[in-house]
């Protein structure tokens, strides 16, 4: 939808406003105000309706839309004592006060028919197998990805879908990264300058905005990547995928019906629902979390015997969580270990095993075990040394360690002293250790001298 007033025109479908044939960059928060505000031409908008409307689900100050609006104002030229465009009621809200015409877009399917295709077929059959493996979301299948991709390149150096496939793979090869302390940021810039080519080469290709959607929330610019996500739907609205994109950039209520849309379309994949989970989790409306996570499981571990696009990890370890804060121990260690047992060669396979061996660790200190915990997080570190939480861990399991050593010498010397107040037990203790560091070994000796005269 096209909407003209005085010089500008503002196209609603791909989230751009133009003075003439120049374009005006607004940051997306003033795109949607603008938008907002020219489809009810001459009518009150509350504020309360703006707000609605601008952040759902966030809690900002009035100031933030008095902000916006003037930012808005600035870009039109417009002036708040003699308003040409944007009308303010005081203590009520705004009023869009220009004539505005509508003008009614060319169908999206329409654009999407011009989009550029390869006329190769070898370079098409290196894309499909390509997008094949990413499917797959196994791990050991990304670099064959990327090499088909490039392939498909070499043969045609101008073919944006496999620049998405390029930006795609390489960002997940970002993502199996994630787990450290020190991801390969470097991934994530490359994957992002593809995904901008593939936009550049075929701006009417919406899995290139869509792309480009995923990547900038991996980024944290998460309003571009909002604004990108939009885009996709406009040029594509019954494509799945990019109401996921839509959902993993947004938040709240947004996030919700975004992904609700996606799996309207296409019911079978499970990691919507673990991001509808996540909305629920903050909410700490926990039944509501631990519903959607036992329908993505339902999906994810449905028909095993056959191989599946697009299987998900983290369903396991969130509702171990979930039936931690219940106070289900048992039930958390059963979720955990399934997370731990399964699907370790996928994208995100050893991410959340990590996370759920993690977890299981710090279960056990809760309920004293630290030899257990222990346990745990070693094994966490074999699966990447490049993390702190488990060696914090670590190190809690061994202080809880010799908290109990020293508990048990503490016992041993009461029943050999009988009466004597464990307080002084805990000084001769003290003064042995001192005596014991004090004592040089003799020449060759062992040095256990001091613990024979200790004993």
């Amino acid at each position: 939808m096209l909407y003209r007033f005085g010089p500008f025109t503002l196209d609603a479908g791909s989230f751009a406003l133009h003075r003439g044939d120049t374009p005006v960059p607004l940051p997306p928060k003033l795109l949607d105000l603008v938008r907002y505000l020219v489809a009810k031409p001459s009518t009150l908008v509350s504020k309360e309706e703006l707000f609605q409307a601008l952040w759902p689900d966030v809690v900002v100050t009035e100031n933030a839309l008095t902000q916006a609006v003037s930012d808005l104002r600035q870009a039109l030229g417009d002036d708040r004592s003699k308003p040409t465009y944007i009308q303010t009621v005081a203590k009520r809200g705004y009023r869009f006060v220009a004539p505005v015409e509508v003008v009614a877009d060319e169908p999206a399917m329409a654009r999407a028919g011009r989009r550029r295709e390869t006329s190769s077929l070898d370079a098409h059959r290196a894309l499909t197998e390509g997008r094949l493996q990413l499917e797959s979301l196994d791990a050991s299948d990304v670099a064959v990805a990327i090499e088909n991709f490039k392939r498909a390149l070499d043969l045609d150096p101008g073919f944006p879908d496999a620049y998405v496939g390029l930006a795609n793979a390489h960002f997940w090869m970002y993502e199996m990264s994630r787990h450290r302390d020190h991801p390969d940021a470097s991934l994530l810039s490359l994957a992002l300058e593809q995904a901008e080519c593939a936009v550049a080469l075929d701006g009417e290709l919406g899995e290139a905005h869509a792309t480009l959607a995923y990547l900038l929330v991996g980024a944290n610019r998460c309003d571009e990547a909002r604004a990108a996500a939009q885009r996709a739907i406009a040029l594509e609205p019954g494509y799945w995928a990019h109401y996921f994109r839509l959902g993993n950039a947004t938040w709240g209520g947004e996030r919700l019906a975004a992904l609700r849309q996606c799996l309207d379309l296409y019911p079978d994949f499970p990691f919507a629902y673990f991001q509808m989970a996540m909305v629920h989790v903050a909410r700490n409306a926990l039944e509501l979390a631990a519903q959607a996570l036992r329908q993505g499981s339902a999906v994810q571990e449905g028909r095993p015997d056959q191989r599946k696009r697009f299987p998900a990890n983290g369903l396991h370890w969130m509702r171990g969580l979930i039936c931690l804060r219940r106070g289900d121990t048992r039930g958390a260690v059963a979720d955990f270990g399934f997370e731990i047992d399964s699907g370790r060669h996928q994208l995100y396979g050893t991410e959340y095993a990590i996370a759920a061996i993690n977890a299981h660790g710090f279960a056990l200190l809760h309920d004293g075990e630290p030899a257990l915990a222990r346990e745990m997080f070693q094994r966490a570190l074999e699966l990447s040394d490049d993390q702190t939480r488990p060696r914090l861990g670590l190190a809690q399991a061994l202080l809880g360690l010799a908290d109990l050593l020293l508990a048990s010498a503490l016992l041993a010397l009461q029943a050999v002293h009988g009466s004597q107040k464990p307080g002084r037990l805990w000084l001769a203790i003290q003064h042995g250790g001192r005596s014991f560091r004090g004592r040089t070994p003799a020449p060759g000796g062992t040095g256990r001298s001091g613990a024979a005269g200790l004993a």
